[in-house]
Order: C-alpha cells, then sequence, then structure tokens
C-alpha cells in the first residue's frame, strides 16, 4: 500500500470521478492509495479507517468462514467504494478484500471524524444507498464451491496464528474431513513446496503461496 498527497494528482482523481460533487462536499484532506495485485485492502486484523472509493483497477470481497471455506460477496470496480462499516465502528471479523490487480483509490480518513461526517446529509444519503446496494448483492450470493484442498489453504491462510496450523486431529475437526485425509493434502503441499513441516503436527504456510487462492 502506497500513499499520496500529490495535490495537483488528488484535483485530477476528483475532476475525473463521477462523484466529483459529493468529494467536493467534503472538508476532510483527501488523498490517493496504491495498491498491488494480491494486496489485502480489508482485513479482520487491519484497522486502517479508510473511506475509499476505487478509482482504477479491480478488487474481491470474500467472506472466508472458520473451516475455511469461501463467500464471494462482490467484485468491484471504478466507483466502488469501501470503508462505510467502520463509520459506525462495525467489527469486521470475516470480511476480506482484495486487489486482483493494480488498484488505485481516493481516500479520507473516518476515525475522530464521524461527528462531522453524520452531519453532512449528502454524503450520508450516499452512504446508506451504496449500503442498501451491497445488502441486496449479499442477499442474492451463494457460497463459492470450494474443495477441501481449497479451504485448507484458506484455513491456514486466514484462520492460523502466522499462517501455521497446529494440530492435525484438532484441525480435521474444524475442516470437516479425516486426520487421514488432511495430512495426505499437506503432504502434497510441502511435497510441492506450498507449506512447510516445523514438526510433526506443525505446518506453515509457504511464502510462495501467500496471494491469493481464489
Amino acid at each position: 500500500m502506497r500513499k499520496i498527497y500529490d495535490k495537483s494528482r488528488i484535483l485530477n482523481a476528483m475532476s475525473e470521478s463521477c462523484h466529483k460533487d459529493l468529494l467536493e462536499s467534503l472538508t476532510l484532506d483527501l488523498f490517493l492509495i496504491e495498491y498491488e495485485a494480491g494486496e489485502l485492502i480489508a482485513a479482520p486484523w487491519l484497522d486502517n479507517f479508510f473511506f475509499q472509493l476505487v478509482l482504477s483497477g479491480e478488487l474481491s470481497i470474500y467472506f472466508i468462514r472458520d473451516d475455511g471455506s469461501t463467500y464471494s460477496l462482490a467484485d468491484g470496480r471504478k466507483n466502488y467504494v469501501l470503508g462505510e462499516m467502520d463509520l459506525f465502528h462495525i467489527k469486521n471479523s470475516n470480511i476480506y478484500a482484495e486487489a486482483t490487480e493494480r488498484l488505485t483509490t481516493i481516500a479520507f480518513i473516518t476515525k475522530d471524524h464521524e461527528e462531522e461526517l453524520y452531519q453532512n446529509s449528502r454524503f450520508m444519503y450516499f452512504v446508506g444507498k451504496m449500503m442498501a446496494q451491497k445488502t441486496e448483492t449479499l442477499c442474492a450470493s451463494e457460497a463459492a464451491s470450494s474443495t477441501l484442498r481449497e479451504r485448507v489453504l484458506s484455513y491456514m491462510k486466514y484462520k492460523c496464528e502466522n499462517k501455521q496450523l497446529k494440530g492435525i486431529e484438532k484441525t480435521a475437526f474444524r475442516l470437516h474431513c479425516s486426520s487421514r485425509q488432511l495430512q495426505r493434502i499437506l503432504n502434497d503441499y510441502e511435497k510441492n513446496g506450498l507449506v512447510v513441516k516445523i514438526e510433526k503436527g506443525t505446518y506453515r504456510l509457504a511464502d510462495t503461496s501467500q496471494g491469493s487462492i481464489f
């Protein structure tokens, strides 16, 4: 993630945005953010408190359940909005947003500015409309079909501390499979360099598999 504070680039981005009037109604400092493909924009452990409008590029938003199964919630492109929930201090526990290609957004920090934003009726109308559209999309979405092999990787990447799986039997129970199935998959992943065996029953996701697995 790279923040850009160049005023000429910010003004140019505002002028090209379909939300130009909305952005001009704000009194907060705006800046640009650039993300590389595969970089996480939102995750449970990230407390950036950024309200962002996508200028270019694409992103994917998905929900990871505790057993590693994945729900694809949305794909975002130009003018997609991120960060509305932060305005209301709603904790993100399982939702992730990831850049699927190089992504640029125009953003501002919402933390400690909530009351000011609440008073901006035009902005709050916009936020409400965006949240309603996302709710409609969410209600129509279906669980993405994922194999056990895919769920093992997503479980290690998103649910294991330091991306390190500990305990074959315990993990197999959470992934709804047998210990033998899980061990077979881990052995295969170790052979192909996707995981590294630390000790008996303990595996770490290799650096080569840190990008998107979806």
